[in-house]
This record gives C-alpha cells, structure tokens and sequence, in this order.
C-alpha cells in the first residue's frame, strides 16, 4: 500500500503528464487563465504584492497573475517534472514575469509564517489528503488581511457515478471533491472569513465539450492520434454525457471562494 507520501508524488506525476494536459490544458484546471485572472481580480492582488500559487502545476497560472497583476509569485509544485517546467516556460515567455518556482509540499509549504500578501488554489484543495492541514498552514503563510482565493470542483454527496472514481475522475478533480458549501465551511473552520463565492460552473461545461471534440478526432485518427488518447477514447462519449447532466443539474460544478485572514 502507498504512503502518504508516495500517493501525493503518484498525483503529482498524474498532474504533470501527458495525459492531464490532453484532458485540461497547460493550465491543468477548467477555464484556464480565463478563470485564473478571474479569481486574481476577485481577491483584490495588488501591484507588489508576494502571492504564492500552492500546487502551481506547470506554471501557466502564476506567470500568468505576476504579468497581469505586477506582483510577485512564488509557484510550489511536488511533482519534479513540472517544477522544473515552470522554471522553463518562465524564462522562455517573451514577456519577462517576476515568477520563481520551489519545488514542495502543499500540505508543508517550506516558507517562513506570514510571508505572503496572498495564496491561490486552483483545482488543487479537492486534491489535499489533508484539506483542514493544507488550510491551516496558508493561514500561517498569510500576512494579518491575508487574501486566499480558491477555485476548484464541487461534488454534492452521492452523486458521482462509480465509472468517475479512477483516474479520469481524478483528472476532473471529482474524486475527493467537496460540495459547493464545503470549500467555504473548510475556509470558516480554518479561521477565513468568506467574502466572495461565484459559480463558475458553465467553465465546466465548455471543457466536456473541448473533451468531446477531442475525443471525436482521436478516434477517427487512432493512427495518429497521441498514444495517452486511447484511455480516455475509451470510455466513449457516455460518459462526458453523464458528467454534463450532472453540472446541469448542480449536483456537480467549479466554484470561486474568496477569503481573508483577521487583520
């Protein structure tokens, strides 16, 4: 049996892989830098701001908010690969973003207490094995007025379908989701007050449908298609089908929380 450990490197490598990029796209989360720059403007970042992205994927959304932003963001990612790809696609990008990278821990980030002017989540928190710890310790790393914006799936009880608990559900972020309600529960319980939540839902929707063009292609150019495309070809289009009744009837979705530490 997996430790906790060698579970959270498994994820992160899955998160890393071409696979998970196939699926979500470089940003690894529905609606993209769309809905990254959305949850920027949502918490308020301000121009020198220290913002730490905690399990930052491959990097697109951090040197995304320190361009748009003007601020500063440290990137933490367990997953080795995609550290060391963030670092690369940053000073690759034509257009210079005040960004570092640190390989890590998002349940132990290795940075010192009230570091950070502001952490961001993305598609990440229903991911934690720990959601209460991982919330505790950005409470820690949060000046006094700290922000925390948070994005990620919600799953209501009982309604994921057993086709969904493997690795395309963990690619969709359902497996160990919270319902709508428990992302800002976690945030009140971890001592944040809740000052914004958006549903952000229809994100949802606009990638089944990306998937389902996708999956369209790769099976009527198996030959050439890319050789990760066959696990997802197969599970068919019934599949998408069901997870996008499920958002239509709220029962599953992608929502925004915004929060702030006491002063």
């Amino acid at each position: 049996m997996l430790s906790t450990y060698s579970a959270k490197i498994c994820c992160a490598d899955l998160y890393s892989s071409e696979f998970a990029r196939l699926i979500l796209g470089d940003s690894l989360h529905p609606g993209g830098l769309r809905a990254t720059n959305r949850l920027g403007r949502a918490m308020g970042i301000q121009p020198g701001w220290r913002v730490l992205d905690l399990a930052c994927g491959l990097g697109t959304g951090a040197t995304a908010i320190s361009r748009v932003f003007r601020c500063h963001v440290t990137g933490l990612e367990l997953g080795p690969e995609a550290a060391v790809a963030s670092r690369q696609r940053a000073l690759s990008e034509p257009i210079p973003a005040n960004v570092g990278f640190v390989r890590g821990d998002a349940e132990m980030p290795p940075f010192r207490t009230g570091a950070f002017d502001a952490v961001i989540i993305e598609c990440a928190t229903s991911l934690f094995a720990d959601k209460s710890a991982a919330i505790a310790e950005v409470y820690r790393l949060l000046r006094p007025g700290g922000v925390i914006g948070l994005s990620d799936v919600t799953v209501e009880p009982g309604s994921l379908p057993p086709e969904l608990d493997g690795t395309v559900g963990m690619m969709l972020c359902l497996t160990d989701a919270l319902p709508a309600d428990g992302y800002p529960d976690l945030l009140a319980a971890g001592g944040f007050t809740v000052t914004d939540r958006a549903d952000l839902s229809g994100e949802v929707l606009e990638l089944l449908s990306e998937l389902r063009g996708k999956m369209t292609i790769w099976g009527s150019l198996a030959h050439s298609a890319p050789p990760v495309a066959g696990d997802l070809v197969e599970f068919g289009p019934g599949l998408l089908e069901r997870v996008e009744q499920l958002v239509r009837r709220g029962e599953v979705g992608y929502w925004l929380y915004v929060a702030h530490k006491p002063e």
